[in-house]
């Protein structure tokens, strides 16, 4: 098979998610499943990929998933807990105290605190967790959830410290191919990450500073007479 139709092939899993849960509305528990068993059939039968390395990279996988969900877990335990406890309310009063523009309190909420959480937790930890503080301090549910998510789309590379970087960037490129290309150029690998790490830092930088305007235009634009300012 040539290489476009090879890469038609690997993207087949990603489309079934795309489809079933945008187009067909399922609940990942059911399209994720499935995505995976089709990924399973291509790296078997197309790809013929030894067993044990289909089995040990299933398992690798499962490591790193369970590393998520302990992430996740963790930023939500802080979330309900500060709930529970009337912290979230002395939060919101203090952002109130800071100002009562809803474009400011965006841009402080889903924009600066976002990215702190995106920086230190990520996995979608950011929206988790600003959606309900924004909707607590009286944006509509929507607005809620749309300010939170355009806030959060330039500092996914750095989520969790690092890790699309490090694991997702690093282990992918980690290849004799690649270390051999490095050591011809005399790079070390790990020189060579920390450079797509300023790389990345730079191409995000003229979207990340015209972002807060952007998701204030859209604030404004759809929810600006359901809001008070």
């Amino acid at each position: 098979m040539s290489e476009g139709i090879l890469a038609l092939i690997a993207v087949i899993p990603i489309a079934a998610i795309f489809i079933l849960m945008v187009g067909f509305r399922w609940p990942a528990t059911k399209a994720m499943p499935l995505a995976f068993i089709l990924a399973l059939l291509l790296v078997l039968f197309v790809w013929e990929t030894p067993l044990n390395w289909v089995m040990a990279s299933s398992l690798n996988g499962i490591v790193i998933a369970l590393k998520i969900i302990f992430i996740v877990f963790g930023a939500l335990a802080l979330l309900f807990t500060l709930r529970e406890c009337g912290a979230l309310a002395t939060i919101n009063r203090g952002f109130v105290s800071i100002t009562p523009d809803r474009r400011i309190q965006a841009i402080i909420v889903a924009w600066l605190f976002g990215a702190f959480i995106e920086g230190s937790a990520g996995f979608g930890t950011p929206a988790a967790l600003v959606a309900p503080l924004l909707l607590s301090l009286g944006f509509p549910a929507l607005a809620s959830v749309m300010v939170a998510l355009v806030a959060n789309s330039t500092p996914v590379s750095y989520g969790a410290v690092g890790t699309p970087t490090l694991i997702g960037i690093g282990t992918s490129l980690n290849t004799p191919e690649i270390l051999a290309t490095l050591s011809e150029r005399g790079m070390d690998y790990s020189v060579f990450i920390n450079q797509t790490g300023i790389w990345t830092a730079l191409q995000h930088s003229i979207p990340g500073i015209l972002m807060p305007l952007i998701m204030v235009i859209m604030l404004t634009r759809f929810f600006g007479k359901k809001i008070k300012y």
